[in-house]
């Protein structure tokens, strides 16, 4: 089992104390279905989280016992779902809200002492180097922006020697956006050309912070699961408009693990 998280109290204490134990890199057959897509009354807050998050932590090597850090808590249903079908523990960063949801799904799903939510932005990390086992961020990275290479930095620091670091969000497929997508983006201000980067550009971040690309890839689901998203979040019509007219050659959501090295 994974160790305990301290009351809030203390949390910051010890978030400062790295840890010291040794988890093997060889990846092993999962024996796991996927329990992202069995949460009841899911509540993503963007495009294919759930279906990403499985192989993602596949991807990352997480197992029993590790600390992984989460950039971008959401609902924090991922990092109680995370804690409680691995049996690790917890930290996830969430940088807009007083994680109060966080702590009530985690204590629904008994994980309330593997979980600990921080208002914290990755730019910007409180804990010692070599803190954390592996890293993750579903949905979220995307958001950090321009401070994309100082969230990168920090989370390098705070993770251990040999420690995966994975993303996995809406991405691009190319650098340059379809006129009308583009058009469309400019003139209510979505942000998406902002956010968005392709794979390739993701691969060439982490080899420019030392990290070696594991998994680089767009999901072949990418415009179902665009459009389930379409249907079912509370977004803005015009995003429904975008999402429709794109129908796949720019939007898409992907994938990059990057091992730190010993």
């Amino acid at each position: 089992m994974s160790a305990p998280i301290q009351d809030t109290n203390t949390r910051k204490d010890n978030a400062c104390q790295s840890i010291n134990s040794v988890i093997p890199f060889e990846k092993k057959e999962s024996t796991l279905t996927n329990p992202f897509m069995q949460i009841h009354e899911p509540r993503a807050w963007g495009p294919g989280s759930f279906e990403m998050a499985f192989p993602l932590i596949e991807a990352a090597h997480i197992g029993s016992g590790m600390r992984v850090l989460e950039v971008g808590g959401g609902s924090g249903q991922i990092a109680a779902t995370l804690a409680k079908h691995w049996k690790v523990s917890v930290v996830t960063l969430e940088p807009w809200t007083d994680g109060s949801e966080i702590r009530h799904v985690a204590l629904g799903e008994g994980v309330e002492n593997q979980v600990m939510p921080m208002r914290l932005k990755a730019q910007n990390l409180p804990f010692s180097d070599e803190t954390f086992d592996a890293v993750i961020s579903v949905g979220s990275f995307e958001m950090i922006g321009d401070e994309r290479p100082q969230a990168l930095a920090e989370i390098i620091r705070v993770s251990r020697a040999g420690a995966m670091i994975g993303i996995a969000e809406p991405m691009c497929r190319t650098d340059m956006a379809p006129e009308e997508i583009a058009l469309l983006d400019n003139e209510n201000h979505l942000e998406f050309q902002k956010c968005f980067r392709t794979v390739e550009w993701y691969s060439s971040l982490f080899h420019s912070f030392g990290l070696e690309v594991a998994d680089a890839h767009y999901f072949s689901q990418s415009r179902q699961w665009w459009m389930e998203y379409r249907r079912t979040a509370r977004i803005l019509q015009v995003e429904r408009e975008l999402i429709l007219l794109d129908n796949d050659r720019w939007i898409a959501l992907g994938m990059v693990v990057g091992r730190k090295g010993e």
